[in-house]
Parts: C-alpha cells; sequence; structure tokens
C-alpha cells in the first residue's frame, strides 16, 4: 500500500507533517540534511504553486460568471435594437432600404403551406336512411390553415363528375343519392384557398338488396 497519498494537495500535507521529523532525527534515521532540506524546499515550492493554481480557479471562475453576464446583458440589448428596426422597417414605405442601412439580414419570406394529401384508405358506411357515410386519411389536418375537402360524385350512367359538396374535416355524408341507385363513384380532393392537391382514387360503390329491407354495399378501388 502506498505511503503517500495519491491526492495532491494530501500528500502535501504528508510531506509538510514529515519534513521537520525526518530533520531532526535525519542520523537515526539515516536522512542527510541536503536530503531532508530538498524535500523541504520542494514541500514549499508545492504548497505555493496549489494555493496560485486555486487562486487561478477561482479567478477563471469569475471571469466565467462575468462574462456569461455580460454576454446576457450585450444579447438582450442587441435584441431590443434589432426588434425596433424590424418593427420600424415594417411600417416603412421601403423595408429594404432600412434592413441595408442597418445591415441586417431581412426576413425570409414566409414558406408556403403544403398542399393537402391525396385522401386515402377509405372507410364507407351506408346510413339507415339511404346516405353514405365516407371517412378518409390525409396528410394534412383537416380544416387547419384554409384546408379543406371537395367530394365529386358520379352516378351510373353519367359521363361526368359533379361536386356534391365540401367539408372542413376528413368525412363527408351524402345524402343526396337518387333512389334507385345501383352504383356510383366518388372522387375526394383536398384544397387550400384556390391551390389543389392530389385527388384521390375513384371510390365506387355497389348497392344491391340483401334481404327484406336490408342493403349492402361493395367498395371497390378503381384508378
Amino acid at each position: 500500500m502506498p505511503v503517500v497519498p495519491s491526492k495532491d494537495v494530501e500528500a502535501i500535507q504528508y510531506f509538510e507533517d514529515h519534513v521537520s521529523i525526518w530533520s531532526e532525527a535525519g542520523a537515526t534515521i539515516g536522512v542527510t540534511v541536503p536530503q531532508a532540506d530538498g524535500v523541504t524546499d520542494a514541500t514549499a515550492a508545492a504548497r505555493t504553486a496549489y494555493q496560485a493554481q486555486q487562486q487561478a480557479k477561482q479567478a477563471a471562475k469569475n471571469s466565467t460568471v462575468a462574462f456569461q453576464a455580460a454576454m446576457r446583458v450585450m444579447r438582450t440589448k442587441g435584441g431590443d435594437l434589432i426588434k425596433t428596426v424590424k418593427a420600424f422597417a415594417a411600417n416603412s414605405a421601403d423595408p429594404s432600404t432600412v434592413y441595408t442601412k442597418a445591415q441586417i439580414e431581412p426576413p425570409a419570406p414566409p414558406t408556403p403551406a403544403p398542399l393537402p394529401g391525396q385522401p386515402t384508405d377509405f372507410n364507407v358506411q351506408l346510413q339507415s336512411d339511404g346516405a353514405v357515410n365516407i371517412k378518409w386519411k390525409s396528410t394534412n389536418s383537416a380544416a387547419s390553415g384554409g384546408v379543406y375537402f371537395a367530394v365529386r360524385r358520379k352516378l351510373a350512367g353519367e359521363t361526368s363528375f359533379t361536386l356534391v359538396g365540401t367539408t372542413g374535416s376528413k368525412s363527408f355524408v351524402d345524402a343526396t343519392i337518387p333512389t334507385g341507385t345501383t352504383s356510383l363513384t366518388y372522387i375526394v380532393q383536398g384544397f387550400r384557398g384556390q391551390s389543389a392537391g392530389t385527388a384521390s382514387e375513384q371510390l365506387s360503390l355497389q348497392f344491391g338488396s340483401a334481404g327484406s329491407g336490408t342493403m349492402n354495399t361493395t367498395l371497390r378501388m378503381a384508378a
């Protein structure tokens, strides 16, 4: 087991506690005067260096705290000034000149909101009153940022699709299906303002009697 402690400050204290003993008992323990004096001087130098190190560490800590405080003040005051310039530019007839004179980067133009995603994963339910409830998924939240969905329908025998309604959610109830309809096709398309997203694939429904007063539907996707 080591005689001298491994920690620096404890080692300094160990030699400070022993050098006078070794010096006084030199001849008895086989230590010469130069040896004892050498350890005494080295221990004193180590203590002085340790104290200087501790003072430097404290000074560095104090400097770091002061630097961080100064940076916070600078960023706050500088940030407030830049906000003032931007507010002035916003109300100016020539904002670009304000930013140029201040040598401040003007704000980037707003990024256009993405178009609604293509409606997919349809779920269809036939209600007791003959209406059809259609639900779907889309990558964009409905009713956010001006997003809405248009539902177009084509009945059997028709050659073109007709708009039957719009919705701000990802579902639509078609209560205008003519009596006696045997099949029809829907297309759902998302819009953001006047910009259109990708339309869904055609959603075709077939109706047929399935027992007394009941009906069933057959859902198929067609390109």
